[in-house]
């Protein structure tokens, strides 16, 4: 008897310590929980691209077999102010040997087409792609029309997604004459249509998440955002929206979207520290479906700060914008976000390595 009894505690105490090691490969999707926040390095200091005279924002990258890594950006010019992103935005392109850079500047890629286009003037907040054996480089523009809401309104309120296509990301790409997405009637966006995040879904179909306004949002005064949903069989649409918004409870800022382990995760930048409930920061969602949402079981994704690699921690006005960057085994292994250190400093964008970059 007592030599069964030890038999049995044996095996209970081997099953215990494999139970122990399970890594994250052998756990079942319901298993699974990412936590990006714990996956964060230290930065390098070169891991930044930044121009002397130029704001830099929203940097998007992706790979390519030759081992050269490709870097789209927004910048305009610093005469314009941080404001002037409206109107003066274009698209740049940069290359580096490494994921963290440092990135070089080769050229701008996209800007405004001029009058008669809906892309009039500027080309804003670029999301790269790689679908089908074809790149796909999602951003936003607009075209000058009198809503009667000011000057500047009636540009913000223009603003629509667009999409350019290559077989190379040097190019050339080719944009598409109408935007991807305009008003649809009984849907949920209505005013601008911006910043769009896209995933391919497990049946084939992809799906954006993108930032909206609800009806009657251009006469109010605090112009609440939300966030809106599209499918389309094809990464160049025609998409279409949904008739309920999400992440409608707080204001969640340009998510970007992903599937991986059987979920759907989003990171956006909680502006107030509503979802956050203690500071603001960026913060991680996540989805059985991708159509209904909720905040992650590990939320926190970053505080606006960035910790470099000689421990200098830099406190930061915003950290914003943030796109990830996945390895060949497809883990998010960079994490991209732009910098506005204070309201008086350019701002600039830094590649965060992630535990997975190796």
């Amino acid at each position: 008897m007592k030599f069964f009894l030890i038999c049995f505690l044996i095996v209970v105490s081997s099953c215990k310590n494999n139970n122990d090691k399970k890594n994250n490969n052998d756990l079942t999707h319901d298993e699974y929980e990412l936590n990006l926040g714990e996956m964060i390095q230290p930065t390098p200091k070169y891991s930044v691209m930044a121009h002397d005279d130029y704001y830099v924002w929203g940097a998007s990258m992706i790979d390519t077999e030759d081992g050269l890594y490709h870097l789209f950006y927004s910048r305009w010019p610093k005469e314009s102010e941080f404001k002037g992103w409206l109107n003066k935005s274009e698209i740049a392109y940069a290359t580096a040997s490494s994921p963290l850079g440092p990135f070089k500047y080769k050229k701008t890629i996209l800007n405004g087409f001029g009058k008669g286009y809906w892309n009039e003037e500027a080309a804003h907040n670029p999301h790269v792609k790689y679908f089908n054996n074809k790149y796909y480089l999602y951003f936003i523009s607009h075209h000058i029309k009198d809503y009667g809401l000011g000057a500047r309104r009636n540009l913000t309120y223009g603003q629509r997604i667009g999409v350019a296509m290559a077989d190379n990301p040097a190019g050339p790409w080719e944009v598409m004459d109408e935007p991807l997405i305009d008003y649809q009637k009984g849907k949920a966006a209505h005013g601008y249509m911006v910043n769009p995040s896209v995933c391919k879904m497990p049946d084939g179909s992809y799906l954006m998440m993108f930032k909206s306004r609800p009806e009657g949002s251009e006469k109010s005064k605090d112009f609440t955002a939300i966030q809106c949903l599209a499918t389309s069989s094809s990464p160049a649409g025609p998409f279409i929206i949904k008739e309920e918004p999400t992440l409608t409870e707080a204001t969640a800022e340009d998510p970007f979207i992903w599937y991986q382990q059987g979920k759907f995760y989003a990171i956006a930048d909680d502006q107030y520290g509503d979802y956050l409930k203690v500071d603001r920061g960026l913060v991680l969602f996540e989805s059985h479906d991708g159509f209904g949402w909720e905040v992650s079981k590990n939320p926190l994704v970053s505080y606006p700060e960035v910790t470099w690699e000689d421990g200098v921690v830099t406190k930061l006005k915003h950290l914003e914008r943030p796109q990830l960057w996945f390895n060949k085994n497809g883990e998010p292994s960079v994490l991209l976000c732009a910098v506005m250190p204070t309201s008086e400093e350019l701002s600039f964008n830094v590649q965060i390595p992630l535990k997975n970059l190796n």
